[in-house]
């Protein structure tokens, strides 16, 4: 039975029309309500409220009042107390690693719908009040969604670690956006998959007639989007990768990528080593892409060491002889389809810079001994 108002007769379950904005993590109508499309979330760590646990309760719980624990009675010292005594555990100058981990995960993590007798005695009086115990990891979190305070905000995030998405696990979309399959694969698993992997699942889908119909512009332009990324060396990335892993070369060659497809003239465009992080057997592939964006009407300016790279260009320029303040001039300029052996023109200039260089250091030398000569004779 199909319904054509995207409603559950039965449950009662109801599903907006289906638009390109639901499947974006960056969109509201997609992204996943408990992360906001993040795809983890900001917890408070164990390992950072509890760093040594050779420490007791009163001074090893971090954030939570260790500092003024000790130095008398504190609402945090009133609550470890009341728990242990609850639970018939002596905590006094009894340190962490000996407590045992049940009673440690209700110190943690609370007592849950468990009441606990509390007793505070102050200048003011004794209070006595029966509650849940929150935890201090709980109590942590709620301090640091509530404050206004960005003092205290970015005091309670150094304790704090990344977690994944308890309701999406990182995928960081709806649940019923990634219940919608091609094949037997929803968008995040696709993304998963490397882009050579993603190409051959594509070229590979069994669709009816009125399917192929419907999805064959839209799957052309995919495969030229994946077969732009992989002329490129790029083969093996993700689509779900982080761009904050990517190395330099990666992501210049990403950009590559992208402006072969927007199909601009006139363009200057500067790389720095784009060869960085490619293997030597898909130099190619990046050599045949340059290639192809200055044959669009481009002109490519190639900051590079490899060899092939360099021989490959119209015209190439060396620049040295040393780093620093010890290069920066033209040493040799030629068009680089030359034969490999004509290198007595870089050769003689490279010769007339040391001798240049050399002379200029050994007068210097002279003047720094003249002058140090000089003023002992003025001594005297």
């Amino acid at each position: 039975m199909y319904s054509c108002n995207y409603a559950c007769p039965d449950c009662g379950f109801s599903f907006p029309e289906l638009t390109p904005r639901m499947f974006s993590f960056n969109n509201p109508f997609g992204a996943c309500p408990t992360c906001t499309g993040i795809g983890y979330l900001m917890k408070m760590d164990e390992d950072l409220i509890v760093p040594d646990k050779n420490k007791t309760l009163y001074d090893g719980i971090k954030a939570f009042g260790a500092s003024t624990m000790k130095k008398g009675d504190t609402m945090a010292k009133m609550y470890f107390e009341s728990v242990g005594k609850h639970y018939g555990i002596d905590i006094k100058d009894k340190k962490i690693k000996d407590l045992p981990r049940w009673f440690m995960e209700k110190i943690l993590y609370g007592t849950g719908d468990e009441e606990i007798d509390f007793e505070y005695e102050s200048f003011a009086g004794i209070r006595k009040f029966k509650a849940p115990f929150e935890g201090v990891l709980p109590t942590l979190d709620r301090r640091h969604n509530e404050t206004k305070s960005q003092g205290m905000r970015d005091f309670y995030e150094m304790y704090m670690s990344n977690s994944p998405c308890y309701s999406c696990h990182g995928a960081r979309l709806k649940p019923e956006i990634l219940s919608i399959k091609i094949g037997d694969k929803n968008i995040n698993e696709l993304t998963d998959m490397s882009i050579d992997k993603i190409k051959n699942f594509l070229n590979n889908l069994e669709l009816d007639k009125t399917q192929a119909m419907i999805s064959e512009l839209i799957l052309k332009e995919i495969d030229q989007r994946l077969q732009f990324l992989m002329d490129v060396g790029l083969e093996y990335l993700t689509l779900s990768r982080n761009a904050g892993t990517l190395s330099g070369g990666e992501a210049q060659r990403i950009r590559l990528a992208t402006q072969i497809g927007s199909g601009l003239t006139g363009v200057l465009y500067i790389l720095d080593e784009p060869s960085i992080g490619l293997h030597q057997r898909d130099n190619d592939k990046l050599l045949a892409t340059l290639k192809k964006l200055r044959d669009l009407g481009n002109t490519l300016l190639v900051v590079e060491h490899d060899e092939d790279t360099m021989y490959a260009a119209d015209q190439i320029i060396d620049i040295g002889p040393g780093a620093g303040r010890y290069g920066g001039q033209v040493m040799a300029q030629r068009n680089s389809r030359r034969s490999k052996k004509g290198r007595k023109f870089y050769n003689r200039t490279i010769f007339k810079w040391k001798k240049k260089n050399t002379s200029a250091r050994k007068e210097k030398k002279t003047c720094k001994v003249k002058s140090h000569r000089s003023s002992r004779s003025n001594r005297k």
